[in-house]
């Protein structure tokens, strides 16, 4: 049984005629995360049924959409992977990041403190290695300023 907020979320959706299925499916995902923080695999089930779509169509969203998340955490960390960053060791900071939280990009943490995610550029090469957490970006950063970068968000 869907929560009473789900529910409402889903009837005045139901009604909705004017939107496509993919304006429907971020729709009902971000009210649904604005509720929860995340969305949960039932919700994302419920949304999928709603909007007459394969549920692997409603994860494919989630992952598109940096707004959106499958699990909830408190800080998001970013790390540059372009040839740039990584040619100034910004894979031995990824690889830090990795050991120190053990997890791996797209993961969260036990805790829930920490989701880790990789891009592609920043477009701060000539500051690289760049990590960004939550929204803060961190430059020129090394393997070993990784563990004090982490405890100010524990």
């Amino acid at each position: 049984m869907l929560k009473k907020e789900w529910n409402d979320i889903f009837d005045y959706y139901r009604e909705e005629k004017t939107m496509t299925q993919s304006e429907l499916v971020i729709a009902v995902l971000t009210e649904l995360q604005a509720i929860e923080g995340c969305i949960p695999k039932e919700a994302r089930e419920a949304a999928a049924e709603l909007a007459g779509v394969n549920p692997g169509y409603v994860s494919a969203v989630i992952k598109r959409l940096p707004h959106l998340h499958e699990q909830s955490f408190r800080h998001e960390i970013k790390v540059c992977i372009s040839d740039r960053c990584k040619n100034k060791g910004g894979q031995d900071v990824l690889k830090e990041i990795q050991r120190i939280l053990k997890i791996r990009p797209g993961q969260v943490t036990r805790d829930k403190r920490f989701l880790l995610t990789t891009v592609y550029c920043m477009h701060y090469c000539t500051k690289g290695p760049n990590v960004q957490i939550d929204g803060r970006l961190f430059q020129n950063v090394t393997a070993t300023e990784v563990p004090s970068i982490l405890k100010k968000y524990s």
